[in-house]
């Protein structure tokens, strides 16, 4: 490989490589899996694995920089959802690796936990002091 050609063949199959490792992990997967229903709190994925918030937080540092999740701040509370990452060719690939994945019946997986998270008692709670 020489020239810009073969620069942007090592980019290419770099961003490959790096979303293989973020969905390499189980955990990871399961999360990818889990944001397929929609955007979610950390507490609401952290009652779905049973697992500490630190671990879902470090989890969703790997799939924040392989491009695979975004995240948005409400208040106290960070929101992640699925996201496309890079190129029109990685795009196709994670749209249809998640596809191939969400019909394995045996994958599928909704938030668990008490139905009532943390973030949601903060908002009914502010909601209340406003009226």
């Amino acid at each position: 490989m020489t020239g810009r050609t073969g620069r942007q063949r090592a980019s290419s199959l770099s961003r490959y490589t790096t979303i293989f490792k973020a969905l390499s992990d189980e955990t990871r997967l399961r999360i990818y899996l889990l944001l397929g229903g929609g955007e979610l709190c950390v507490c609401h994925i952290q009652a779905a694995l049973g697992t500490t918030q630190t671990k879902v937080s470090r989890h969703l540092g790997v799939l924040r920089n392989a491009g695979l999740v975004t995240a948005r701040r409400e208040g106290l509370w960070i929101y992640y959802r699925r996201s496309e990452p890079g190129p029109p060719g990685v795009r196709s690939f994670t749209r249809d690796l998640a596809r191939l994945l969400e019909k394995d019946p045996s994958l599928s997986g909704q938030p668990g936990g008490d139905g009532q998270c943390e973030c949601e008692e903060e908002t009914v709670s502010h909601e209340k002091n406003r009226h």
